[in-house]
Parts: structure tokens; C-alpha cells; sequence
């Protein structure tokens, strides 16, 4: 179970050594741990983890129930389903339908009238997908499952746990390329949670077209927020903060003298009533980031006042959570328009939630165009966590 992670990490390791894994050998495996097999065991990988045939514990049970012997065997891609409280294991390669597949996950778990809590989980999911596109190299990609917790000390206060993991080049690895300044994989975990940390720019700078190097941090800082757990345990290194029984606990940090995992497996869950606003996490996420962002904006060149008449107006949404599509959207339409030092508004009525990534990747250059023409974009109807992103998006584009 996730409260002790060392102990399944031991376990797999025992397992590794043998060659082969069996879940019939414990009683209780929580979702995570079964996503984490079934990364090692994928037939189609390079040298799998032999899984063995299990009935005879719930354990193993569950692991059927949840479609493990599906996703080892490298069955085509299906949509996750549900089996009472879980969500069946999903693998999900490239770019995916990141956000599609979050959406059906957090829909089936916590359906409508809509919770506060799925919005902030769908964006843990879309942002923890992403990085497996995007930084993992796992050419398998990754696998994503998520359960409700609400038996044994869960009781009385239900948690939803949801996990995504690969069998790809690790966190140190993606980073030390850019940041040879970092020296451990325990000491890349540590960083990988800081705002504008990413191997897809160089040390000092803030972000790239597609990246701003926040997407752990803000899923950190959402485990801190809601007295959550999150797990990130990758080649060499876990890092585990449990806020569940104290809100002043401290990350368990390991380096290299104890069991890994030969990937990266990121592990996040909070109580659902323990969640609240959104949009607050978000502003204050938003206040945490900017504290340690470089300052140098003198003007506000994203306006949420109405726009004056006749400005062109373009309704976000069409490129959906594709950071892609986003980029060349922005290059092909808004860049252009600025240049020409045309004001633009930007109606976002069509989105509730969306994830750094994303607006990062439209808006990065548009607002440093914005700033150095002195021309606006003004925002129509965005919801308060859509503005403190839009606002953390012209912080650190404008701040270094």
C-alpha cells in the first residue's frame, strides 16, 4: 500500500532478482503497485518481468480484475473502465489522447454533479501523460490507472489514487543533459519539483515553446494543498511526501541506498474531501511560483478588462490539451497579428480546466511579442484557475 513504499519497492526488487513476479505473494496491492508490475512486465519490452498466473489472494484478484494480463500481453489500446471503485490499467504511447483519457478516468470515478476534486485531478493526470510523451523515452509509453480508496484507514474519508508510470530513461537522466549542475538521482527528484525546472531548456532560463518546467512542481504543491501523498520513485531515487496524517510531514528522500524503480513511477492521492477550490489551489499555487520567478514586468500585457470594439476575437480550445497544435497556432495566427501590432482577444468560455503545458506552449512567445510591440491581448471569460495560469504564464515568460 502506498503508506509504505519502501516495502513494495523492496518487494519488486526481490522479485526483479528472480526474474519473475507473482501477486498471489501478498494480500492488499493498491493500483499503483499493480501499474508498476505491469510497466516491468510488458511482453513487448526489451527483457519483461516474467508475471506469473495469480487467483488465490485478493491481491491477485484484483490484478486480473484491473486488466493486468491485457496490458503485459501488449493487447491494442483501450479506453480505461471501470470495475466498482477502479479505473482499469491503460496504456497510453506518445502523445497520446492525454486528454481524453483523463477525462473518461476522472468521469468514471467522480461522476457528475461534478466534485471540486476532478477538476484538480484530471489536471494531475493530463500533466503526469505528458511527461511521459514528452520526457520519458519509453518507445512502450506509459500506463495510467487510478482507484477510490475508502475501506481499512480510509475509512470514513474516501481518497482517490491515480498513477502513471513508464519504463523510460528516468528523471536524472532527462535533467543532467541541461543541468549538469545536479549530481544524484536523489538530488533530480528534489529539483524535478521546483517551478522552472525541465531537461527541455538550459539552467537560468524559464521555459521552452512547449515547456515551463512546471507541471511536478504544480503537482507537488497540489499534494501539500490538499494533505495528499505523492510517490515519485525513478532510477536511483523516490522521493515520498505523506501530508495524510500531518500536514508538517517532510519528504522521505532515498539516493541510491535503497530499492528503485527502473523508470519513473509517480504515485498521487489525496482524500476527495479534502480538496476545495480549485480555482484557490490554483491562485495560490499561482503566489508560490511567482515568489521565485525573476522580476522584470513593468506592464500588464494579458488584460482581463473587456477589449474595445471590433477586436479580433479567437475562441480558445480547438487545439484541446496538444501543446503541439498550440505552439503552431500561436506561431501561425496570434504571432503574426501582434507583429502587424493587432490586438487580439482570447475567449476561453469553452475551457474549464486546462494545465500549464498548454498555455505555456500559446502563449510564451505571443506575450513576449506582446511586451516587446506594446500591443495587448485581452482574455474573455476565463475561470479564476484559467486566469492565475494565464497571469503565472506572463510571469515567468516576461521573468527570465
Amino acid at each position: 500500500m502506498l503508506d509504505d513504499p519502501t516495502g513494495f519497492l523492496r518487494w519488486l526488487a526481490a522479485a526483479r532478482q528472480q526474474g519473475c513476479v507473482c501477486f498471489d505473494d501478498v494480500d492488499v496491492a493498491q493500483v499503483f503497485a499493480i501499474a508498476a508490475v505491469a510497466a516491468l512486465a510488458r511482453q513487448d519490452g526489451a527483457a519483461p518481468l516474467r508475471l506469473e498466473p495469480a487467483a488465490s489472494t485478493g491481491a491477485g484478484r484484483f490484478a486480473h480484475a484491473m486488466g493486468i494480463a491485457e496490458v503485459v500481453r501488449g493487447a491494442e489500446e483501450r479506453l480505461p473502465s471501470e470495475r466498482d471503485r477502479s479505473v482499469t490499467l491503460t496504456r497510453v504511447r506518445g502523445r497520446g489522447p492525454w486528454e481524453s483519457i483523463s477525462e473518461r478516468i476522472v468521469g468514471l470515478l467522480l461522476p457528475a454533479p461534478r466534485p471540486p476534486a476532478a477538476d484538480l485531478f484530471y489536471h494531475v493526470i493530463v500533466e503526469l501523460l505528458r511527461n511521459v510523451g514528452q520526457h520519458s523515452n519509453d518507445a512502450l509509453g506509459g500506463i495510467v490507472a487510478a482507484q477510490i480508496n475508502d475501506g481499512g484507514p480510509y475509512q470514513g474519508a474516501p481518497a482517490l489514487q491515480v498513477v502513471v508510470v513508464d519504463n523510460g530513461i528516468g528523471v536524472f537522466e532527462a535533467l543532467r543533459h541541461m543541468r549538469p549542475s545536479i549530481a544524484t538521482p536523489g538530488e533530480a527528484l528534489v529539483r524535478a519539483l521546483e517551478p522552472h525546472v525541465s531537461g527541455a531548456f538550459p539552467e537560468g532560463e524559464s521555459g521552452s515553446g512547449e515547456n515551463a518546467g512546471l507541471g511536478l512542481f504544480v503537482i507537488s504543491e497540489m499534494a501539500k494543498e490538499t494533505d495528499g501523498r505523492l510517490l515519485l520513485a525513478s532510477r536511483g531515487a523516490s522521493y515520498f511526501l505523506d501530508r495524510s496524517r500531518s500536514p508538517d510531514s517532510q519528504p522521505v528522500i532515498t539516493n541510491g541506498d535503497a530499492p528503485d524503480y527502473p523508470g519513473t513511477l509517480v504515485v498521487f492521492e489525496t482524500a476527495l474531501g479534502h480538496v476545495g477550490s480549485f480555482d484557490g489551489i490554483m491562485a495560490h499555487i499561482r503566489d508560490l511560483a511567482a515568489q521565485r520567478t525573476p522580476k522584470r514586468i513593468t506592464y500588464r500585457w494579458l488584460r482581463f478588462e473587456p477589449a474595445p470594439p471590433g477586436v479580433h476575437r479567437i475562441l480558445v480550445g480547438v487545439a484541446s490539451e496538444d501543446t503541439a497544435a498550440a505552439a503552431a497556432f500561436a506561431q501561425s495566427v496570434l504571432a503574426p497579428r501582434l507583429v502587424r501590432r493587432e490586438p487580439v482577444v482570447l475567449d476561453f468560455g469553452t475551457i474549464r480546466v486546462t494545465t500549464q503545458s498548454f498555455l505555456h506552449a500559446l502563449l510564451h512567445e505571443a506575450v513576449r511579442l506582446a511586451w516587446a510591440l506594446r500591443v495587448p491581448v485581452h482574455v474573455a471569460n476565463a475561470s479564476p484557475a484559467v486566469r492565475a495560469q494565464l497571469e503565472l504564464v506572463e510571469g515567468y515568460s516576461l521573468g527570465g
